[in-house]
């Protein structure tokens, strides 16, 4: 097991590395100004000039580059190109408010997927199986703004049920916080649910129909007994592959529902970086968010290891 995590960290560094290039060069390669956007039509060449010298844009490239890598070594992602403050302090104060809608999206996610595609599974052919298909393909086609538009106009404005923007912490008002949060990640959770459930619907047809299922059948073993003891156990880690598979899309799916529900997280951030052209904000929050992406999908595979002993030999 030790030697299977070593050789999966072997492969981490380089492709982080090979992120930091690639990230820098395409965020560079962006048209505009940043400084020139700032200041707008009054900003004089002098005034340019000068503030791009105080940002350090006037140095070649690859100075530019070393002195951003050396400063992620440091835990330091820069300096905001139009507030010049500190980059570190504004990704650490979203975080928080992040992880706190992930995790509620997630919950959802195996809340809905789960249940539906493992009774489709197994009951493959029976009325839930014949609604669930199409149901999942139609999930999976439709843009996660319209689910977020729909149930704002629904839950919202028309039944008044849920608020529709805002953010509070878990620790400051709890009924509050719930509240606010149960729309967006009820958003997330339709929109990467489909999936899971067709993952799992495919492997629990799959298990039902193994050698050992059907001996545990021949014995006499009661079905309740044969399902929790064989079937469910194994029909939950593709929910850990799912959950590594989807992280990206999850993420990404954020920026779009931050900015619809008003929620202070770092895809909120990523916007108005881009916005403002302050390219070094984007190409930091993006280079924290790929490492988050990559670092959970890393500890999904070891833990997919450890309960599974036949990946170790992949």
């Amino acid at each position: 097991m030790i030697r299977y995590v070593a050789k999966r960290l072997m492969t981490v560094i380089p492709l982080l590395w090979a992120l930091t290039i690639l990230l820098f060069l395409y965020v560079h390669a962006v048209p505009g100004d940043p400084i020139a956007g700032m200041l707008g039509p009054n900003g004089t060449p002098e005034l340019i000039e000068q503030l791009r010298r105080e940002r350090g844009l006037d140095r070649p490239l690859w100075e530019q580059y070393t002195s951003w890598l050396l400063g992620l070594f440091r835990g330091d992602l820069g300096i905001s190109l139009i507030s010049g403050a500190p980059i570190s302090p504004l990704v650490i104060a979203r975080i928080p408010a992040t992880l706190h809608l992930t995790a509620a999206a997630l919950i959802f996610t195996i809340l809905i997927g789960f249940p539906l595609g493992y009774y489709a599974g197994k009951h493959k052919g029976g009325w839930l199986d014949r609604i669930l298909s199409p149901a999942a393909l139609i999930g999976l086609s439709l843009p996660i703004f319209w689910i977020g538009t729909l149930l704002i106009l629904v839950l919202g404005t028309q039944l008044r049920w849920l608020p529709t923007a805002g953010y509070v912490p878990l620790t400051t008002d709890p009924a509050q916080s719930l509240r606010l949060t149960l729309m967006p990640a009820l958003v997330l959770g339709l929109h990467l649910s489909p999936f899971l459930a067709r993952m799992v619907r495919v492997t629990t047809g799959e298990l039902m129909r193994e050698p050992f299922v059907i001996q545990a059948r021949m014995k006499g073993l009661r079905p309740r007994t044969i399902n929790n003891r064989f079937v469910l156990r194994n029909a939950i880690l593709p929910v850990l592959v799912v959950i590594g598979m989807n992280l990206g899309s999850l993420i990404g799916g954020q920026v779009i529902v931050e900015q619809l529900f008003n929620w202070p997280g770092i895809g909120r951030l990523l916007v108005e970086g881009a916005v403002q052209r302050d390219y070094l904000i984007v190409q930091s929050l993006i280079f924290v968010v790929a490492t988050i992406y990559i670092l959970i999908n890393l500890g999904v595979e070891v833990l997919q290891a450890w309960l599974d002993p036949r990946v170790r030999l992949t």
